[in-house]
């Protein structure tokens, strides 16, 4: 490889990928700070406080990303105001589910139900957007979902209300990310981030009432800190899917999110994965792997438009 070939595929490839593996560590990083904020062995604070100071913090980060990386012409406009808000509205739907089922769950389990996202997301372009379903793509997808209904079964480790409604996240947050698709790369980042965090402020606002407390130095730090990260996250993994060459040179990496939630649930929480959480991650970051592989492969062969 010449010298101009070697970094013309540093940055398109490379690049890309570490910056995904950044963003999603990241992302768990954020989670435990949010896990330890709302459960009962930590601060055990209240949502709404955690939403709205959560939210302050991203709505701060990103302002500022926005008025000296893109300018405050482009940072706090958009073409897509419709788009926005329906995605701000899922995004608030998420946020909700993952506070109320971070105290309940372990960090792992967490992580394997939203392994699930990419089976939702197959499904939901093949119905909603005719996108064309073959044999081994519904092959796998049924596949995905045998695990999580084996995970499920009366008796099982996550047969609860909780690993249910972090299964219903994955499914709304799969819909988000067919959103973010349509919102296409023109938009401004930082104000498609800044619509969701004012939606969990203003959502959040009602409920605090009574039940604020003051916060210690040490969970200002927490916040401080998961707002920073967190935007760190989300600025990594869309310029990553951005300037990658396709999605799928940086969408396997998702699944070292399982690595870090194991390692930051026993450290952090005393989490230890049990045996058939642990085997059904495995196995649905094997079906996604394969499921990303065809998709690539089918991308390939398909001949160019005229």
């Amino acid at each position: 490889m010449t010298p101009a070939g070697h970094s013309a595929h540093h940055k398109k490839v490379i690049i890309p990928i570490l910056l995904t593996c950044a963003g999603y560590a990241c992302y768990n990083l954020s989670d435990a700070g949010t896990k330890q904020l709302v459960s009962p062995t930590g601060s055990n604070l209240y949502f709404a406080q955690v939403m709205l100071t959560s939210a302050t913090m991203i709505v701060f980060f990103m302002g500022l990303y926005g008025w000296f990386r893109e300018g405050k012409k482009k940072a706090f406009r958009t073409k897509k105001p419709g788009l926005l808000l329906i995605r701000a509205l899922m995004s608030q739907f998420n946020t909700l589910c993952n506070l109320f089922a971070f105290p309940h769950i372990h960090l792992t389990t967490f992580y394997t139900l939203v392994f699930t996202s990419p089976f939702w997301v197959a499904l939901i372009s093949a119905y909603f957007f005719k996108d064309k379903l073959d044999k081994r793509r519904m092959g796998v997808i049924m596949f995905g979902f045998c695990v999580i209904l084996f995970l499920f079964r009366p008796g099982g480790n996550l047969f609860n209300g909780w690993a249910l409604l972090i299964l219903l996240s994955s499914f709304v947050y799969s819909w988000q990310l067919l959103v973010v698709r349509h919102i296409g790369s023109g938009e401004s980042r930082s104000f498609m981030y800044l619509c969701g965090a004012v939606l969990n402020i203003l959502v959040a606002l009602p409920f605090l009432g009574a039940h604020y407390v003051p916060l210690t130095l040490n969970e200002w730090l927490i916040f401080i800190g998961v707002g920073f990260i967190n935007s760190v996250g989300l600025l990594c993994v869309s310029y990553a899917f951005q300037e990658a060459p396709s999605a799928s040179v940086v969408a396997p990496y998702h699944y070292t999110q399982i690595i870090w939630g194991a390692l930051l649930g026993f450290y952090l929480f005393k989490e230890v994965p049990n045996p058939e959480t642990m085997g059904g991650a495995v196995l649905l970051i094997l079906a996604g792997l394969y499921l990303i592989r065809h998709e690539t492969r089918k991308a390939a062969l398909k001949p160019p438009e005229a």
